[in-house]
């Protein structure tokens, strides 16, 4: 039986609230968004208006992350269509980016190249998550087939508890001082990979993360089979631990700390998150 959205972002919510660590909340939301907007790929790109040369932008993809050399930086970004409408528009609500095409926004060749260069298609649906300054701060969804009438109706729904949501794990990362668990030397996690090992590290049941995520137990084994191999562990307090010295979990009593970053120059990474 179908779950009505609304509902299951209700129970998302309360998760995200009661998650111990940002990046817990992080993952936890960014999960539900690509399951509610049925993507393989989503993105929180921030575009402050104060500093035209500011970017800051996350990527959580199910499998493989887009080149990082491919990136945009800010000035690329905002030529972009998408950002182009939120800053001349008084509009704040979700729009796909065939839309805006279909309507006139241009999207130029080198726009097209650098899409391509990234492997994403023109199938795009942002969730604007900013105040109404005339700059982009929100989420970006991606995906191949395109989204429908009704998956843009049920975003557009859920825009005032998400944008409330998506605040509050902002606002927790900036307090905890930290928000990146994906360290440059650990080893490259999937999403997926990195909630369970979340969960784990919060004390939660193989039974009760394959209920939270959907997924049969089978698959958080294999997970976990995945998690051990890469941190070289052999249970799950030996996985916590050796989490925690590579930086991909907050040490006991204390949360990891980053200095806040602008891109001068993209360079690779291969892990599977991302934050510039």
């Amino acid at each position: 039986m179908a779950v009505d959205p609304h509902t299951r972002w209700m129970a998302v919510a309360a998760d995200i609230l009661n998650a111990p660590t940002p990046g817990l909340a992080h993952d936890l939301f960014a999960d539900e968004l690509m399951r509610q907007t049925r993507t393989e790929l989503v993105a929180r790109i921030a575009l402050p208006r104060p500093d035209p040369d500011a970017i800051t932008i996350t990527v959580e993809a199910r499998q493989t992350v887009p080149p990082r050399e491919h990136w945009p930086v800010a000035a690329q970004a905002r030529a972009h269509p998408l950002s182009r409408y939120y800053s001349t528009t008084t509009d704040r609500s979700p729009v796909r980016l065939t839309d805006l095409i279909a309507a006139g926004w241009r999207l130029l060749p080198e726009q097209r190249d650098a899409m391509g260069a990234l492997g994403i298609t023109v199938h795009q649906m942002t969730l604007p998550c900013g105040a109404d300054d005339g700059s982009f701060d929100g989420w970006v969804a991606i995906n191949e087939d395109g989204f429908s009438d009704d998956a843009l109706a049920e975003l557009t729904g859920l825009q005032g508890l998400l944008v409330g949501l998506d605040r509050h794990v902002q606002m927790f990362a900036r307090l905890s001082g930290s928000h990146d668990p994906a360290a440059a030397d650990g080893p490259a996690l999937t999403p997926r990979e990195r909630l369970v090992l979340d969960l784990l590290a919060a004390g939660s049941t193989a039974e009760g993360i394959a209920a939270r995520l959907a997924i049969s137990p089978r698959t958080v084994h294999k997970h976990q089979e995945n998690l051990y191999r890469k941190l070289g562990a052999c249970d799950r307090l030996s996985a916590v631990l050796s989490a925690q010295q590579l930086g991909l979990l907050p040490a006991p009593g204390g949360a990891l700390t980053t200095e806040p970053q602008r891109p001068v120059a993209p360079q690779p990474n291969a892990a599977q998150r991302h934050t510039t």
